[in-house]
């Protein structure tokens, strides 16, 4: 499944570098795939991992207004193109005002992205999950029935970790050091050491 410029976020333009490892992952997902998209979303000048966006479509999409929805991700997609809740949100949005073909599209697309996410890791503190964003923990945890009851934040080795406990008495760690960690130059490198930043 490749998509063009005007596919992605119902017609918003990603930046070249960031639109082409995405059309590569979506074209063969693999691991190398999804980080090598993710590093591009980092170097982007578009990317704000504090970007708080996706709490205000869903007020919109649950007051039924869905064109509004749709105005609203298309201007922050840019940034929020490898979130899957946000692919997920226009995907109802769009069912909702009757665009089914484009519905499943903008849905899978979200489920492309959530199953790269999920290539990243096991969710154990060993080989937590790597996330742009909050909202990206969140989408893993639905995506595996769970729920959160309880959020610590944790510092290793220079990098950051969101670990969540679950309600089923798991505890699903995240790295978030690209949210926490300004630098693209090391955020580039999954598995780095950022012991001079922190």
């Amino acid at each position: 499944m490749t998509r063009n410029k005007q596919d992605f976020g119902t017609g918003a333009e990603l930046e070249p570098r960031v639109q082409a490892r995405l059309n590569a992952f979506l074209r063969e997902r693999t691991l190398p795939r999804y980080l090598a998209a993710r590093a591009a979303m980092i170097e982007s000048r578009r990317f704000d991992p504090r970007s708080t966006v996706l709490p205000d479509v869903f007020r919109l999409l649950a007051k039924g207004h869905h064109q509004q929805v749709l105005a609203v991700t298309r201007a922050a997609i840019g940034n929020w193109v490898l979130n899957p809740g946000i692919h997920f949100v226009m995907s109802q949005a769009l069912r909702d005002l009757g665009h089914t073909a484009r519905a499943e599209k903008e849905y899978e697309f979200g489920r492309a992205l959530l199953e790269g996410l999920l290539l990243t890791g096991d969710g154990s503190a060993e080989r937590p999950y790597l996330v742009l964003r909050v909202a990206d923990e969140y989408d893993v945890l639905a995506s595996l029935s769970l729920r959160c009851r309880a959020h610590q934040v944790a510092f290793r080795g220079g990098r950051a970790y969101d670990a969540l406990a679950c309600e089923d008495g798991r505890d699903v760690w995240f790295d978030v050091t690209a949210a926490a960690v300004p630098d693209p130059v090391l955020l580039a490198r999954p598995h780095a050491r950022f012991d001079a930043v922190a």
